[in-house]
């Protein structure tokens, strides 16, 4: 028995490293289908849970009701099945992408390209455990479903720092499979090594499992489960929109399961509840300050997103059952996780039009804790004081009036307006204002820390009562859908006020209030940009007989540049983003300044490849997911199916404005790689110019040299090849290469 007694967590470490290189890896394949949206993984995140739903009560029917030897011939027809999905791609059975039904597709994409091994593979960690317990030994068999989560976490942390960087996409799914088949052969060495008289599990359990322990088990699974979609899509949302953003919150999910359920997860777990409450409360501070942008929030919200899970986890390890019960206990686990998971990544997008679900979810973990009845004493003076300051918060304008008018203080000052009410109050200071509720009802909370409910309650208070009371006077218009959060939001009023759409984080255009300049494009696209220049030049060339193409529609501010008579085609995935820009009481560029643009709803990769060759004299590649650019539109491949479009004297504008990415290189490097000439664009933001305070960088291809030689410093400047050129391929791309650029 000693002589395999490592096989099993080994075996456990590689089904996890397995599945979960086998996330990224297909997520990479998939995501470019839908143009590049963060919300294809948290799909993908339901799916997975899911499968682990139905992988999980595979092995718990299989383990406690079939013969060592009986569970050999099942499992290992299951893994067969698998192998007939192998190599890992994105199956043609499920047709082109739908974008009027994206949750939908993407699900059935997910099932027809993963299905047999993604289920065969979640079975396995619960089935080694109920193997190894058939040994009866003395060893505990949850930790292997530590050794599980180490493997995890393991492959989800490689995947971005040694195995993207250097393996490409289709390599990947060739030793993906080649994996898939020791994990097969080390399966039927361990199901050998259980003696065939061995008790089954449901043999040898001391009770039976109550009701009260399934509820438990799944209500105490669900908050962490939907916290962890919640805050990748706060963060790539409503912080900053990273690429590979959706990793890291997996990858400590992970983690503080293998820390849960292992020993020293026994030694902390007293200290689960009171820490998780510190965390929460203070993250409600920061939120409510406005304090948690940029990558310095990111590390902030991981980090109490990594404390919350953790604490969330402790709680349930605690309530494990004996190893006996253990598949039945990860079956309800599951279910809870799938729950929670669908939740936030399917009905919130439905049902809400901000990303208020985190807020939901950090309530929701508050209530994973020991139930206890409250002591009065404590648990009524801590209402009241929760529900007197959140009254004055949320009314303390009228307060404020009411004060100046029956209890004034006059001014220090003869002559002056006393401002005295108005600063206690912090009238002029919400972000403070809202950090000092939190900060009051974490004390009130505190009073009533026995109660759980109270605890989460009192939470609510602090985490939704700044979102909620949020001044929305200038917001037009907010949608959200698959694609992300789109916003309207005007600043002062016609004729001098601005009109400004956002998508996340990030702003994608700006229009004038003024009626007078409804028509003229302004930010990124104002005409002393790179890619107003361009097109003024181009439109002006050719003032009738133009073929213009752009690649995300935005505000709509480069199709006016369009003049009567040009051909303009429009590429877009986003009916929202079509709506705002056609709607003349939302922007109505488009229908002002190019109505008889064509409109192609859809990825504009595959939607290219149905358009004549040749055709476009100018071609803008303008695709954004918030911050982040489609690595898909980018590619040597992208580049060459685009530039084939283009006319001999054409150019392709493409728009790597962004945060984080150093963008530049890596498309001149796929121009290069084609024969084609690169130029780098840039104008830096004008403060004193409220036409084009935005900063605007862009590279410029063409044919030929002397379709370029025109431009010159100091907005344009020609990319010499490099020695290596390292250009992005649909294959293999580098996210971290373009976070730390070659100089």
């Amino acid at each position: 028995m000693k002589s395999v007694s490592w096989l099993y967590p080994a075996t456990t470490f590689l089904s996890a490293a397995l599945l979960f290189t086998l996330q990224p890896l297909f997520a990479k394949m998939l995501t470019p289908m839908m143009g590049g949206t963060p919300a294809v993984w948290n799909t993908a995140l339901v799916f997975y849970q899911g499968a682990l739903l139905i992988g999980y009560l595979y092995a718990h029917l299989i383990a406690t009701h079939l013969r060592p030897r009986q569970q050999l011939m099942v499992h290992a027809s299951v893994l067969v099945v698998g192998l007939l999905f192998l190599p890992i791609h994105v199956s043609g059975l499920v047709g082109t992408p739908n974008v009027a039904s994206p949750v939908g597709w993407t699900l059935g994409a997910l099932l027809l390209s993963l299905g047999g091994p993604i289920i065969a593979i979640s079975a396995t960690a619960p089935l080694i455990q109920a193997w190894r317990a058939r040994l009866g030994d003395a060893v505990d068999p949850y930790r292997l479903y530590a050794a599980s989560n180490l493997g995890s976490f393991a492959a989800l942390a490689a995947f971005p720092f040694l195995i993207e960087p250097m393996i490409g996409a289709k390599l990947q799914s060739v030793i993906w499979a080649i994996g898939y088949i020791v994990l097969m052969l080390a399966l039927i060495v361990s199901i050998y090594a259980v003696p065939p008289e061995s008790q089954a599990p449901k043999e040898t359990a001391l009770r039976k499992t109550t009701w009260v322990e399934r509820f438990t088990w799944v209500a105490f699974a669900a908050p962490p489960s939907a916290l962890l979609v919640a805050v990748t899509t706060h963060l790539t949302t409503d912080v900053a929109s990273v690429p590979l953003l959706w990793i890291p919150p997996l990858a400590l999910f992970l983690l503080t399961f293998v820390i849960a359920f292992s020993a020293i997860g026994d030694r902390i777990a007293e200290g689960a509840a009171p820490l998780k409450f510190m965390v929460v409360f203070l993250l409600a501070a920061v939120m409510a300050s406005d304090s948690d942008g940029g990558l310095n929030g990111l590390l902030i919200h991981l980090a109490a997103f990594f404390i919350v899970v953790l604490c969330c986890h402790l709680e349930l390890a605690i309530r494990r059952p004996e190893p006996a019960r253990l598949t039945e206990f990860y079956l309800w686990m599951s279910l809870g996780g799938v729950l929670g998971g669908a939740a936030t990544a399917l009905l919130a997008p439905i049902l809400l039009n901000t990303t208020i679900e985190y807020h939901l979810a950090l309530v929701a973990a508050l209530a994973v804790a020991p139930w206890h009845r409250a002591d009065l004493k404590w648990a009524l003076p801590a209402v009241v004081i929760a529900l007197g300051v959140s009254a004055l918060y949320q009314n303390s304008f009228d307060a404020y009036l009411w004060l100046e008018e029956y209890i004034p203080i006059k001014a220090a000052a003869a002559g002056t307006e006393s401002m005295f009410w108005r600063d206690a109050l912090l009238i002029d200071r919400p972000e403070f204002a809202g950090a000092i509720l939190c900060s009051i009802l974490a004390l009130a909370a505190l009073m009533a820390s026995r109660s759980a409910p109270l605890v989460a309650a009192i939470g609510g208070l602090a985490l939704l009562l700044p979102v909620l009371t949020e001044d929305g006077e200038g917001v037009r218009f907010r949608e959200r859908s698959f694609f992300g959060v789109l916003e309207i939001e005007d600043s002062g009023d016609a004729p001098t006020g601005w009109r400004y759409l956002s998508h996340g984080t990030t702003l994608h255009g700006v229009m004038s209030l003024d009626p007078n300049r409804n028509r003229e494009p302004m930010s990124y696209y104002y005409r002393e940009t790179p890619i107003g220049s361009l097109f003024e030049e181009v439109t002006n060339a050719k003032p009738t007989t133009l073929h213009a193409g752009v690649i995300g529609l935005g505000m709509g501010s480069s199709t006016c540049y369009a003049k009567p008579g040009q051909n303009w085609k429009v590429f877009e995935i986003d009916q929202d983003v079509v709506r705002a820009a056609t709607d003349p009481n939302l922007v109505g560029f488009l229908n002002r300044c190019a109505p008889d643009a064509k409109i192609i709803l859809g990825d504009a990769r595959l939607q290219m490849q149905s358009q004549p060759d040749n055709w476009f004299d100018i071609l803008l590649v303008d695709a954004f997911s918030s911050d982040a650019i489609p690595t898909h539109m980018i590619t040597q491949e992208a580049i060459a199916s685009f530039m084939k479009k283009v006319t001999p004297d054409g150019i392709m504008i493409v728009h790597i404005s962004n945060r984080y990415l150093d963008l530049g290189r890596i498309v001149a490097d796929a121009a290069h790689k084609l024969g084609y000439v690169a130029m780098e664009g840039n104008r830096d933001g004008a403060e004193d110019n409220p036409n084009a305070d935005t900063s605007v960088r862009v590279i410029v291809i063409a044919k030929t040299p002397a379709r370029l030689a025109k431009y010159s410093l100091p907005m344009w400047e020609l990319m010499m090849p490099r020695k290596e050129l390292k250009p992005w391929t649909d294959d293999h791309t580098d996210i971290l290469r373009a976070l730390m650029p070659d100089e």
